[in-house]
């Protein structure tokens, strides 16, 4: 007899077809939702138009430049450097018995003012021996020339209205009597410039550089002590300059570049300046030309940067009476603009003067209803145009 189960109770199987529509269904979903997220997004122009200009008539943004006058100027980066720097060496042989406490590192010597100081004692023997030289050879030259007019006057008494001869008169003598005491002076001046070198000064203000040398070091000229000659290196505040490099179109727009004005700024402070040369050659990586600046002759030498400071330096060029100065937005192809005139569009290019950190400098024109600035949708000549005024933002 037959007996029920459970799988003839749950019907019939599935059919193998509908597997195949629901895989077909989820496949489509996809493509649905692919070709929907590829599709550009749609942006309703033609309204934001019309409420702008409420015409056919795009709107553009225009600057209306009015000439005046406009000094240019450079603004570049440098360092304080050395031109020159002094070694310092003793002339004469001896031992050191004073340094000046300013004769360090960092320290400032003003002109005139002792700053090491050689054992002057037996410098000061040889000048009291030249002197006593020349006291002897003045003596001497002296009774030469008492000799000679006592002669002479003998000479005379024994032969009335006759030539008194070389031999009475000594003039020999006498002669060799003045070159010892020129012989003496000069050993005496000698002397005394030998004495005045123990003490050792510079005749202008100066900043040390580095010290090397101690009391008691024996010091004088390298032929007599070696390496040991050098005591010390300083710059004088004159030898202090700062170097930048310059564009040539830069060197053009200034020309004459020396001589003119500058101002730089470091960290230590802000000073007046001048350049004072440009080199006569570019560099070879950069092709920029370098140009040098001195500091003014009345600054301060402690308030100086030291070398090797970074500084920006702002140079003033020369001045035009009456310019246009735009924004660089203004500027199209080969530095073109578009002007407004009766509400159309008409290409123009200025003659360009330069361009600074305030814009675009230019010769002045017929602006007519404003330049243009910005990026005009399909512009061309003629094109009709609102004008409406541009502000730059603060």
């Amino acid at each position: 007899m037959p007996q029920d189960t459970a799988d003839s109770a749950s019907g019939p199987d599935r059919p193998r077809w509908l597997g195949y529509a629901q895989l077909a269904a989820i496949l489509a979903a996809i493509v649905v939702a692919l070709y929907f997220a590829r599709a550009p997004d749609r942006v309703e122009r033609g309204a934001t138009a019309a409420a702008t200009t409420g015409s056919d008539k795009p709107a553009v943004r225009v600057v209306r430049p009015s000439p005046k006058a406009y000094t240019f100027t450079a603004r570049v980066t440098g360092t304080v450097t050395l031109e020159r720097k002094t070694r310092v060496v003793s002339q004469v042989v001896g031992r050191v018995v004073w340094v000046s406490p300013d004769f360090t590192n960092g320290g400032t010597i003003r002109a005139n003012e002792a700053f090491i100081r050689i054992d002057p004692a037996e410098f000061e023997i040889r000048v009291r021996a030249a002197e006593m030289s020349v006291r002897a050879a003045e003596a001497s030259l002296q009774i030469q020339k008492a000799l000679a007019r006592e002669g002479a006057e003998k000479f005379a008494q024994a032969n009335p209205g006759a030539e008194i001869p070389e031999r009475v008169r000594r003039v020999s003598p006498i002669a060799r009597a003045e070159a010892r005491l020129g012989r003496s002076q000069a050993a005496l001046a000698l002397a005394r410039l030998q004495l005045a070198r123990t003490t050792i000064s510079l005749p202008y203000d100066s900043r040390v550089v580095r010290s090397d040398v101690e009391v008691g070091e024996l010091v004088g000229p390298a032929e007599k002590v070696g390496r040991a000659s050098v005591l010390g290196v300083v710059y004088r505040p004159g030898g202090l300059q700062v170097r930048a490099p310059v564009e040539p179109k830069d060197l053009k727009r200034f020309a004459p570049m020396v001589g003119r004005a500058a101002r730089i700024a470091t960290w230590s402070g802000t000073f007046d300046a001048e350049v004072v040369r440009v080199s006569s050659v570019v560099a070879a990586r950069t092709r920029l030309a370098s140009m040098f600046l001195n500091f003014a002759e009345t600054t301060p030498p402690d308030t100086l940067p030291a070398p090797g400071t970074f500084a920006e330096i702002t140079v003033t060029g020369p001045t035009r009476d009456k310019a246009f100065v735009l924004p660089e937005a203004a500027a199209r192809d080969r530095d073109s603009v578009w002007v407004v005139r009766k509400g159309a569009l008409t290409s123009l290019t200025p003659k360009s003067l330069g361009r600074t950190a305030d814009g675009w400098i230019v010769e002045p024109f017929d602006a007519g209803e404003g330049v243009v600035v910005g990026v005009v949708a399909k512009a061309r000549e003629g094109m009709q145009v609102t004008a409406r005024a541009f502000r730059s933002p603060e």
